[in-house]
């Protein structure tokens, strides 16, 4: 019987994303000491890593670096990545980041959450992936039309060529951008015309916590560990009044 055949990480990352289609983007931020590595480092694999995946079936589910302990950053990290990118907002979905360097925190190079750093520290990184990303998509929709990506425009998930009254949505393009390579630099909106960040906008993870579809701190019953009957399981009342104990039950 031969030895079972050693797969590397990035290998798997990338058979996964040949066999699910769709476009990955990632974007390594330096870090203190050097540590940081860039896309052309990385051999134009931008599989690896991924701050940000498009669908062939149009979901847009953006990699969350820092840990939400009820802070928001589920939504705030989706907001500024989606500002440049321009999805259909309705279809931004949101997961946990695994252990690695890649995540970690741009100004203290480890991968944590505290502070309330994480928006700050994140302004610029997260956008330049959705930049990226968008720029990806517009290039794959103006090259499938042979005209010039400057004369194309992006609305909801929609490359629009407005001459030629063609529309193309950003699942439908994944694939095709997946084979370009990432720009090497990008040019971020200027504050004043953002139409997400700084707008009234529903928490993405209100309805999972709600509804006990995910773990989180305060529904330990939605761990599966949680749900043996033998565990004990308590919890504090907090009386109306200062003047009477505490009774824990």
């Amino acid at each position: 019987m031969s030895a079972p055949a050693m797969v590397s990480r990035r290998e798997f990352i990338r058979t996964g994303a040949a066999i699910g289609g769709g476009l990955l983007v990632s974007l390594y931020a330096p870090l203190p000491g050097g540590t940081g590595t860039s896309l052309a480092a990385e051999e134009k694999d931008f599989a690896l890593n991924a701050f940000v995946r498009i669908g062939t079936d149009e979901s847009v589910t953006v990699i969350a670096a820092h840990s939400e302990m009820g802070q928001g950053v589920y939504t705030s990290l989706p907001m500024l990545l989606n500002e440049e990118l321009q999805a259909d907002w309705s279809k931004i979905r949101v997961e946990a980041a695994p252990v690695d360097k890649a995540y970690n925190h741009p100004v203290f190079g480890m991968q944590m959450t505290g502070g309330s750093t994480t928006s700050p520290a994140e302004w610029e990184r997260y956008r330049k992936v959705g930049a990226t990303a968008r720029v990806m998509l517009v290039e794959a929709a103006s090259t499938k039309w042979g005209v010039e990506a400057s004369t194309c425009r992006v609305e909801k998930g929609v490359v629009i060529h407005a001459a030629t009254n063609k529309r193309a949505t950003y699942g439908s393009l994944a694939n095709a951008a997946a084979q370009l390579t990432p720009p090497a630099n990008v040019t971020l909106k200027n504050p004043r015309d953002f139409t997400l960040v700084g707008k009234p906008t529903r928490r993405l993870d209100t309805p999972s916590k709600t509804n006990g579809a995910i773990c989180s701190t305060p529904n330990p019953c939605a761990w599966p560990a949680a749900r043996r009957l033998s565990m004990v399981r308590s919890r504090t009342s907090w009386p109306s009044t200062r003047s009477v104990p505490c009774v824990t039950s």
